[in-house]
């Protein structure tokens, strides 16, 4: 027996209150187990015997039961090591994606996100913004293609009232931007050899007014 294997697989994986997770299937089963009392600790070491090697997740506190989360191993794989651990003295729980739906609901619940990844000790957003309507600083996990950004649903809601805005539309420009003529507008709709930024340098509209040409989200009057 020797060390667990960390970062097998092809999930996300990190820590949670110190307990190695290598997915976030186990990542789920353990903040479960964690906010109800259950006794484990991460499996203490590697299982071997007649060339086969098995690193399982946890060992429940009765140190006979160990849980294994599964996603894609196939169950053939699945029952080797099974078998092994079983000829350890050992007693096996696979649980798969359907199993594992009462953690997933309860995290989800519990913690408001679906993006259990985020519950990691270690994570940290990857872009930083500034709301266009709070002046508040806010992360978040994508890339924003928007000049306008808000930190949450209440200021694009404050901003869209106060700008007199629709949609992202502001009512106010509405008249500038169908100054283009529908020819205009489907050449820059079929343009492929610049960026968004290059057109909107060459027409001299804002950015965004060729995304929403290129998206069909203005203008659409121009595809009928």
């Amino acid at each position: 027996m020797g060390g667990y294997r960390q970062g097998s697989g092809r999930s996300k994986s990190g820590y949670y209150k110190g307990i190695y997770c290598g997915s976030t299937y186990e990542l789920c089963w353990v903040i479960y187990s964690i906010d109800h009392n259950i006794e484990f600790q991460r499996f203490p070491g590697l299982l071997e015997k007649e060339g086969l090697k098995y690193y399982p997740d946890f060992l429940l506190g009765d140190n006979k039961t160990i849980i294994e989360t599964k996603g894609y191993e196939k169950q053939e794989s699945v029952d080797r090591k099974t078998a092994l651990a079983e000829s350890f003295g050992y007693t096996v729980k696979v649980l798969r994606k359907d199993d594992l739906q009462y953690a997933f609901e309860y995290v989800k619940t519990t913690y408001q996100t679906s993006k259990y990844y985020t519950l990691y000790d270690e994570y940290k957003p990857k872009y930083n913004y500034v709301c266009s309507c709070c002046n508040k600083s806010f992360t978040r996990d994508i890339v924003s293609t928007t000049e306008i950004k808000f930190c949450s649903r209440i200021c694009a809601g404050k901003y869209r009232k106060e700008h007199n805005t629709v949609n992202g539309f502001n009512k106010e420009t509405a008249n500038y931007k169908r100054l283009l003529s529908r020819e205009t507008a489907l050449e820059i709709y079929n343009r492929k050899d610049k960026s968004l930024q290059g057109l909107a340098d060459e027409y001299n509209i804002p950015k965004n007014n060729i995304w929403f040409i290129k998206q069909k989200r203005t203008y659409k009057w121009i595809h009928e």
